[in-house]
């Protein structure tokens, strides 16, 4: 397996923190930076070494994608697929595993790895976490934090990063994208469900109107005739979009959960060969699914997740022939709550901490062409449009005499509560003549016995 250079030293770091001692180690790496080349190379070595290694997913699509990524012999754990534990490396649907777990003892894997490693914290994969609890774990994702914000301290206790999504793009790892933020629908009076937005009703405002016509106008104008992916609400939104588009002459399908694992797998390859155009979904292909000749992403599902953004994403930067550069068309604002998928991040085990003052915008849009770009840019890259310069506020003159006496005032009262505060936590006569001392009293002695004695008049 050809590792590159910085694959190999993202493995490299992990064994440090598992030869530092650490039982779980948590790996990340952006959407198309190779994660499954990463862990598919450690459990092909630790293999060698005599260990038994699993591989846990939750779709049969990442299922597939790891059994194709894998260079050893391996078996799969999978509904409907018999078990064949002669192989020292397995596979397996997480929920299938946790079927099964009374066909293997305590102690059978000496090594778990969890893909897409967010999902960690879900009931299921801690069933099958606590069952193998003598194997040392390791999570692999693009996005160390739950949808709802919070970290993943409480399954691993060291995190390795890999390089950012800004530095793979530079060194051509990841292709570059145009992200346009086209109008689409106001979220503000949005009602929120479970630390999100509430889909059904997200689902019917971009139903309504313009919203609609304004994606099949914005695929027309950027990435006609490429492929895309569409992010929607609901299943019902996504065949409607699906809809949409078929009837205007492009070639469109919708991919949902209901449908077997070999007709969603075949959608995806004719996505892939380019014989469908637009494949919605709703939640299906927002994570570990790999079409690298997809050109763009259609964001028709608003959300309030940094991870679900950055995975909607990097559906669409994959490098493939003939791509030149990826076209992200954000219809609801996603890219301007949760930022640029290229912006620097500070991913810890603790996850997000929620901000007690508004998040400053990190990107702004052109309104010429709608690209968004950094919020400090002065010119659109894309357009070349100039945004205005900001108007500056001029600062009411206010009597210079007036405002000091305000300020002096305001000094003066909070010095007094101090004063009384420090008075207050002196308790004995030893600490109220300390006191007295330290602000230079001339009698702290006599000062303080005054004190000692009103205290004992207010009892």
């Amino acid at each position: 397996m050809n590792l590159r250079p910085y694959q190999q030293q993202l493995i490299n770091e992990i064994r440090g923190q598992y030869q530092l001692g650490h039982k779980s180690v948590l790996a990340v790496l952006p959407t198309g930076g190779g994660k499954t080349v990463c862990f598919s190379h450690i459990a092909e070595q630790a293999a060698k070494r005599g260990n038994r290694v699993c591989v846990l997913v939750h779709r049969a699509e990442l299922l597939d994608q790891a059994s194709r990524s894998m260079l050893v012999h391996h078996g799969l754990i999978a509904a409907g697929r018999s078990v064949d534990l002669s192989h020292a490396v397995q596979i397996a649907s997480v929920q299938t595993l946790a079927r099964r777990l009374r066909l293997m003892p305590r102690d059978f894997f000496q090594l778990l790895v969890v893909d897409e490693a967010h999902h960690t914290t879900a009931g299921t994969w801690a069933k099958v976490l606590e069952y193998f609890n003598t194997a040392r774990l390791l999570g692999v994702t693009a996005t160390p934090i739950r949808c709802d914000g919070r970290g993943l301290g409480e399954n691993y206790e060291s995190m390795v990063l890999g390089p950012s999504a800004k530095w793979l793009t530079e060194q051509g790892f990841l292709a570059d994208a145009k992200v346009l933020a086209p109008p689409g629908i106001q979220t503000k009076g949005l009602r929120k469900r479970m630390g999100d937005f509430d889909m059904k009703q997200a689902e019917g405002l971009l139903q309504e109107g313009q919203a609609m016509g304004d994606c099949l106008t914005h695929y027309r104008q950027h990435l006609d005739g490429q492929t895309a992916i569409a992010f929607c609400c609901s299943v019902a939104h996504a065949e409607a979009v699906a809809g949409l588009f078929m009837a205007n002459g492009i070639s469109a399908a919708s991919i949902d959960g209901k449908m077997d694992a070999v007709r969603r797998r075949g959608l995806l390859d004719s996505l892939g060969r380019g014989e469908i155009k637009v494949l919605t979904s709703c939640s299906l292909i927002g994570e570990g699914v790999d079409v690298p000749s997809v050109g763009g992403c259609i964001l028709l599902r608003p959300t309030q997740s940094t991870a679900l953004h950055l995975q909607m994403i990097g559906r669409c930067l994959r490098p493939s022939p003939g791509k030149d550069k990826a076209v992200v068309l954000d219809h609801v604002g996603n890219t301007l709550r949760l930022g640029h998928h290229l912006e620097e991040r500070e991913w810890t085990l603790d996850g997000e901490q929620k901000r007690k003052r508004e998040k400053i915008t990190s990107v702004k849009v052109c309104p010429k062409c709608f690209a968004a770009t950094n919020a400090q840019a002065s010119r659109c890259e894309e357009c070349g449009h100039q945004f205005a310069a900001e108007s500056r506020r001029e600062l009411t003159t206010v009597a210079g005499t007036l405002q000091e006496l305000r300020v002096e005032a305001a000094r003066e009262r909070n010095e007094k509560k101090q004063r009384k505060r420090e008075q207050g936590q002196a308790q004995s006569i030893e600490q109220l003549i300390e006191l007295g001392r330290n602000r230079g009293y001339k009698n702290p002695v006599g000062w303080a016995r005054r004190v000692m004695a009103g205290r004992g008049k207010r009892n």
